[in-house]
């Protein structure tokens, strides 16, 4: 069936009301829509999430935004049997290693060494926003908690974005970055990147989009907020 742009978002916004988060489906579909028995690429769709460490001795993220939405969702999508999971940036609300890690911590343990339950990889489609590279800048909470400014840049993200990035998630950050998903292509780009590193990116895989638009598959496109 073809669902409409408003019947979409009628559909969200349903699916977001309170009863929702009184235990209801958080995370369902627009009414009506069913899925194809036989989809050629299924993928979940998730976005900031926003957690956060807070005051006291836990210092745990998840007080504001429980990880437990984060938790629910991805699992969610393993019911689904997702081959992908994109997150479309705004991980780690005041931009901290802590809070990116502990995203790390619920990924692993609902899709472990980036497994489904019968052993097909989920590939991570994961962009950053602009609290993962500038939340550490709003509000006292990071400086009051780090005044040494040595001291600080260790738990900030942005300090060394490339290295924090692939120690807690296994993989290489590129500004830009292309990942093939059962013959589509996805394509994201992280915060404060540039349209050029953009272009160099889609012109370096020209070859397989034009291969896939013969095929009549689409390509995929993500970043968080912000103009092209």
């Amino acid at each position: 069936m073809v669902l409409s742009r408003l019947g979409f978002v009628r559909g969200v916004f349903a699916s977001m009301g309170l009863g929702a988060l009184g235990g209801g489906r958080l995370f369902a579909a627009p009414p009506g829509w069913t899925p194809p028995k036989n989809a050629n690429l299924v993928f979940g769709v998730v976005s900031d999430t926003h957690l956060r460490t807070v005051h006291g001795p836990s210092g745990r993220p998840g007080h504001n935004w429980p990880h437990k939405y984060f938790a629910a969702a991805l699992a969610y999508f393993r019911e689904q049997n997702v081959d992908a999971v994109m997150h479309c940036g705004d991980f780690a609300h005041r931009g901290q290693v802590e809070e990116m890690r502990f995203h790390a911590g619920v990924w692993n343990r609902i899709f472990p060494k980036n497994r489904a339950p019968d052993g097909h990889e989920v590939v991570k489609l994961f962009v950053t926003g602009n609290h993962d590279t500038e939340g550490a800048v709003y509000g006292d909470f990071v400086k009051k908690n780090y005044p040494d400014p040595a001291v600080r840049a260790k738990h900030v993200l942005q300090t060394d974005m490339a290295t924090n990035w692939e120690r807690i998630w296994g993989e290489k950050y590129e500004p830009v970055w292309h990942k093939e998903v059962k013959g589509y292509h996805f394509f994201g780009r992280n915060y404060q990147e540039t349209k050029e590193e953009l272009v160099s990116c889609l012109k370096r895989h020209a070859d397989g989009l034009s291969e896939s638009k013969a095929k009549g598959r689409p390509c995929f496109y993500m970043q968080h907020t912000r103009p092209l």
